[in-house]
């Protein structure tokens, strides 16, 4: 909660400070459980799963110092004709991470990219702040772990599967590509060719880059073999490959759905994130 909070000017001339002063709670359950599936001379086979749920939510703004009011808008990517839309908001009752924008709703006759206002009817126009809705959170409702270690013999075979449900992710960098009016003289996604140049309203930063940030990744897999008593200097020599980031399913769009969690304003791409590698790895280990 380490925010710019409204402070006694006795105290600080500035008026405010830069401070940890509200409050968070976490409240969650997590399942554990491991397995022994098969047991024998030549073949075994063990399992461990994880699942936890967190439930976090911000209980206060303000502390006998400071005081951050009711509720405090925040993440502003300031994409091209993006300036004062913001896309989060702190709010006590609320969690990290409260997606609070404009809330798309189509084209209108004219094809132009219209949203709801606060009173529920449409407009191409909607005000910053009073015509924003609440529209999830990036907080995940579920993630999972999942570990296997197979052994068959003289090899032996570890993977680690991991998963996030139920998060939503921001897609501020699709919006700023997603202006076709542009396209002369800046690049754009291939999907926002098809949108009419006369939609000025196209890539406003709304529900419409709203997206589901679950995901299962395979992180983890590594394959060895083991050549045991190979003579009186060697007692085993185990030869292995691994890979890390092998794939990942998500019906996300951007270029990984794992974006920054941390922080007062998770859960937002914000077109400065550099995609995770694969890597392959082989090794050598010699016992003597």
């Amino acid at each position: 909660m380490i925010y710019s909070y409204t402070v006694n000017p006795i105290l600080v001339p500035s008026g405010s400070i830069v401070a940890n002063g509200g409050s968070v709670n976490n409240k969650g359950i997590e399942f554990n459980v491991n397995a022994k599936i098969v047991d024998r001379t030549n073949l075994s086979w063990t399992s461990g799963i994880n699942l936890a749920h967190n439930k976090n939510e911000i209980t206060s703004l303000t502390n006998p110092l400071f005081a951050g009011g009711d509720s405090v808008l925040l993440s502003r990517p300031e994409g091209g004709g993006q300036s004062g839309r913001s896309l989060q908001i702190l709010k006590a009752g609320r969690p990290l991470g409260q997606y609070f924008s404009f809330k798309y709703a189509g084209k209108n006759e004219a094809g132009v990219s219209q949203f709801y206002a606060a009173d529920g009817s449409l407009t191409t126009t909607p005000v910053v702040g009073k015509d924003y809705y609440y529209l999830g959170s990036a907080q995940p409702k579920l993630m999972l772990g999942w570990t296997n270690s197979l052994r068959y013999k003289n090899f032996d075979l570890n993977v680690f599967i991991r998963g996030v449900f139920g998060n939503k992710v921001f897609n501020a960098t699709r919006a700023d590509l997603f202006r076709p009016s542009t396209a002369q003289y800046s690049n754009i996604l291939v999907d926002a060719a098809d949108e009419p140049a006369s939609d000025f309203n196209a890539y406003v930063y709304s529900s419409r880059f709203l997206e589901s940030g679950s995901f299962v990744r395979f992180d983890n897999a590594t394959l060895g073999y083991n050549f045991r008593k190979l003579g009186p200097f060697v007692k085993n020599l185990r030869v292995y490959t691994s890979v890390n980031n092998l794939f990942v399913i998500t019906k996300y769009k951007g270029v990984d759905p794992e974006v920054n969690q941390g922080g007062i304003a998770p859960g937002v791409d914000y077109n400065n994130f550099y995609p995770k590698t694969r890597t392959f790895l082989f090794g050598l280990n010699i016992s003597i």
